[in-house]
């Protein structure tokens, strides 16, 4: 709202003299709304215009609520002009909103003239108003466009000052413009002792590296993006400091009038990259890290000494096409750290940011790795193709506190803590060995001497019975002890003693019980012998020797393990001699009958364990079969890890396939093969060089 008032000279300004019906003639020819109010300024005639924008009638005798004709908040302002007029009969003016006949009230400037008689007395109003409302709108728009450009250059600045990186414009003589504080604080001088100056005079130090840079831009139009300086810090001298800094040209109407500079303080990431570089490249276990596709991005100096490959010529690569991580048996881990699981690429996808979807499921980590750490022993293929055991942890890639896609995975050589592993379980094996060897050949001993002259006293007793036999047998016939002798005293005290000694029943069991006696004392006889070769302790070199008979004596020991729970069929073929080490497979054959008669345990009725041998080319073969409850196939893999057991605990220590691994395949140069299935029974399959192990050789298990 506005008003206007005459100024002090206004009342010479004389009053319009026209007559009120001369007046109205002059209003209706005027092109704007306007109107005739007596003294009191309340409306008593409008022209057609205003008639027309406000859509009463021209009536004389209506009454018109001009009131309601004006905008309600700006009534105070009209009465009030009106009242100032009154009192001094002075022009004057005031900005209103009038309604118009649709309900809009539209913005006007209206001007009141005082009209006099002849005598000179002010007798009423002639007004008049003139449509403001797009003068009102411009103004407004203008006022708003100032507001907004005002707010934006303050939040510009405020943004400027608190951004966490340095900013300056520099013009084209490469004098300070405009400085924020982060970017003064990095040069050491306050925002004030920026401009106006020069980079030399401000910075003379890192002058004339990054001078160049400007004038770079200022003749070639063109941004200089990301230009790494490194620099002695003008804000604390002595040391070296590093920045990120880029370039733009700044332009006015299409001219470049000077150089907008961005700068991030990198010194301290670029320290803790250094710090970084120098634990990877000095730690013992190796370290890479893959990106969401499997691809390489970084590798230390252990992974490159232990893989083979350099990290140059592994960037970029699917590490898993290079670097194949297995399991300890040969198939593909349960986790393979060289392929993130959410982005598992296909191999036969081109590498170029392919992700398959029919890609198998061993080339990928389990679903739960990318957000948990996942550890295993796998066993990688170097570049010279050498099978590198490895123990290995691999967690998701983060950067800050998200997790960006792809792995870490740390790992380490284990072939020394296979190899002290695989002693330790054989020096066990030699320890029970040995002990076994000692109980047995001190047991053998203690039955043997007591059961040679229970068993020579027994056959001298045998001999001497029957010769008794046969002699009373004779005294009966010569004394004439037959039916038809004479009664007498002599007849009736032998036939009485007869009848006592039951001389018949003794002629007939005597016999009998002195034989099983010697078949039980020959059995025990063989039950030491077969003690005594199954505990034969190797001279530390192999040796040839007869595995049929090494079968037989451990059945042998085993049958009181055997005999309650199956039937043993032994198929024994026609093997030559062996070169090794007997009694080490001696106690594979145990371990491995033991194991069969504990797979017969809950069944229904006796089972079946059929040992065979046989020749086959180079090799002896020696066959374990059972009818018993299998294992399951997912077990196959680990069944021969040390200590993994089936058993319930305190039956079994996991310790016997473990040892037949170590046995046959490293130190005979075999293979062992696995056969089952749960409810079909299990098959061991040994086989053994004949001429001993080949050098160089050391097969895994088959399953």
């Amino acid at each position: 709202m506005s008003i206007a008032a005459a100024e002090p000279d206004a009342a010479k300004i004389r009053p319009l003299s026209q007559s009120e019906p001369e007046m109205r003639n002059i209003l209706n020819s005027v092109p704007r709304v306007s109107w005739i109010a007596g003294l009191n300024a309340v409306p008593e005639w409008f022209n057609v215009l205003a008639v027309d924008y406000s859509g009463g009638t021209a009536s004389a005798d209506e009454k018109w609520d001009w009131i309601r004709f004006i905008h309600p908040d700006d009534v105070r302002d009209v009465r009030a002009a009106a009242e100032r007029g009154a009192d001094t009969h002075l022009w004057y003016e005031v900005d209103c909103r009038l309604r118009r006949r649709d309900g809009r009230f539209l913005w006007h400037r209206v001007m009141a003239m005082p009209m006099a008689d002849a005598a000179g007395r002010v007798t009423g109003w002639a007004c008049t108003a003139a449509n403001i409302e797009d003068q009102k709108n411009v103004a407004a728009t203008l006022r708003e466009a100032q507001r907004d450009s005002a707010e934006a250059l303050a939040l510009t600045e405020e943004l400027l000052s608190a951004l966490p990186v340095g900013h300056a414009l520099v013009d084209r003589d490469l004098r300070y413009v405009r400085i924020n504080d982060t970017l003064a604080a990095i040069h050491g001088t306050p925002v004030a002792g920026h401009l106006g100056r020069t980079v030399e005079e401000v910075i003379p130090d890192l002058a004339p590296i990054i001078g160049p840079d400007f004038r770079q831009v200022l003749y070639s139009g063109e941004p200089l993006l990301n230009r790494e300086i490194t620099g002695a810090s003008p804000a604390g001298p002595g040391r070296t400091c590093r920045w990120l800094c880029s370039y733009y040209p700044v332009r006015t109407d299409g001219e470049i009038v000077g150089v907008g500079v961005v700068v991030m303080d990198i010194t301290a990431r670029a320290e803790a990259e250094e710090f970084r570089s120098v634990v990877m490249d000095n730690m013992a276990e190796g370290l890479y890290t893959v990106d969401e596709y499997g691809e390489l991005i970084s590798m230390n100096h252990a992974a490159s000494s232990m893989l083979g490959w350099t990290e140059d010529e592994l960037r970029g690569r699917l590490v898993h096409s290079v670097v194949e991580f297995r399991g300890d048996d040969g198939s593909a881990p349960a986790v393979d750290p060289a392929t993130p699981a959410h982005r598992a690429v296909d191999p036969a996808t081109p590498a170029h940011r392919a992700v398959g979807t029919a890609t198998p499921a061993h080339r990928a980590v389990g679903t739960a790795t990318p957000a948990h750490r996942a550890v295993g022993t796998a066993t990688v293929t170097c570049r010279d193709g050498r099978n590198l055991p490895v123990a290995y942890s691999a967690a998701p890639l983060r950067v800050g506190p998200a997790t960006v896609g792809g792995l870490v995975v740390v790992f380490r050589d284990i072939t020394e803590e296979k190899q002290r592993r695989q002693r330790e379980i054989e020096s066990r094996h030699a320890q029970k060995l040995e002990s076994l060897g000692r109980l047995s050949a001190g047991i053998a001993h203690e039955i043997n001497t007591p059961i040679q002259f229970v068993g020579d006293n027994t056959r001298f007793l045998a001999s001497s019975a029957q010769a008794l036999i046969d002699l009373l047998l004779v005294y009966r016939e010569g004394l004439g002890l037959s039916a038809t002798s004479e009664p007498s005293p002599w007849r009736d005290r032998l036939e009485r003693a007869e009848e006592e000694a039951d001389l018949e029943y003794l002629t007939e069991e005597v016999p009998l019980a002195v034989n099983q006696s010697l078949e039980g004392i020959e059995r025990v006889a063989s039950l030491v012998r077969a003690m005594k070769v199954f505990s034969y302790k190797d001279a530390g070199t192999a040796a040839y020797a007869d595995l049929n008979e090494a079968l037989e004596s451990t059945l042998t020991v085993a049958r009181n393990e055997v005999k309650y729970v199956a039937d043993v069929v032994l198929d024994l073929g026609d093997l030559p001699h062996v070169l090794c080490h007997v009694g080490d497979l001696n106690q594979v054959f145990l371990n491995l009958l033991v194991n069969a008669a504990d797979a017969m345990l809950g069944r229904d009725g006796r089972g079946t364990i059929t040992v065979t041998s046989r020749k086959d080319g180079p090799d002896a073969v020696i066959t374990i079969t059972d009818d018993g409850s299998g294992i399951p196939e997912e077990l196959h893999k680990v069944i021969f890890e040390p200590f993994f057991t089936t058993k319930e605990v305190g039956k079994g220590t996991g310790q016997g396939l473990p040892l037949a691994h170590a046995v046959v395949v490293e130190k005979h140069g075999g293979t062992i093969e696995l056969s089952s299935a749960p409810g079909e029974g299990t098959t061991f399959v040994l086989r053994l060089p004949v001429d001993g192990k080949p050098a160089g050789t050391g097969a895994t298990p088959s399953v």
